[in-house]
């Protein structure tokens, strides 16, 4: 029963942060701006503490970079991360994949428990990192999680879902538009 609980919490949480991304979404100033991985966001990505395989210049090799944040009491966060797998099984390593792990502290105390069983859900070829407050500004302001952003080889971003970026509702990115939205950078 208590991870009923818990789950319920959760559930009610995510939906209070994305209630409260919305509104925040109006006052913050340079959100919704398009990020560019650049070298200083390239550092910085690079820069945040290791929970997982550390974040490399072999992920801005050229091919596309989709950097994901999440928390490990979101439900959407976990349904997300399988149809990121599914995209790895079907297409290799067509794209760079970063998870970042933000606002875990928003549905209570860090549990280091349930952060280790999520962390067993992602995507082994996948660095995963913890996020601080100057990273998540850089990449225009992450206001809610799951969010997910796409980078074209170039560095570009082409592609933003979630993370109080004015798409709320929409809880994470699946399978079919990551393949979509790769396919369109060809």
């Amino acid at each position: 029963m208590p991870d009923f609980a818990l789950n319920r919490r959760a559930v009610l949480a995510a939906g209070v942060g994305l209630a409260a991304a919305s509104v925040a979404t109006l006052s913050l100033p340079g959100t919704g701006q398009a990020a560019t991985l650049d070298s200083a966001l390239q550092t910085a990505l690079k820069g945040q503490r290791v929970l997982r395989d550390p974040v490399t210049d072999a992920a801005f090799d050229g091919r596309p970079v989709l950097v994901t944040f999440f928390a490990s009491w979101c439900p959407p966060c976990r349904a997300e991360m399988g149809h990121l797998q599914s995209y790895i099984d079907k297409h290799g390593d067509t794209v760079s994949m970063i998870a970042v792990n933000w606002m875990e502290d928003f549905a209570g105390p860090i549990d280091t428990a349930r952060l280790n069983r999520f962390l067993d859900v992602v995507p082994a070829s996948m660095p995963v990192i913890q996020a601080d407050g100057r990273l998540t500004q850089a990449m225009g302001g992450v206001l809610s999680v799951p969010a997910v952003f796409i980078f074209d080889g170039q560095g570009q971003e082409v592609f933003t879902l979630g993370g109080g970026q004015g798409q709320i509702g929409r809880y994470f990115i699946t399978e079919d538009q990551l393949t979509t939205v790769i396919a369109g950078l060809s």
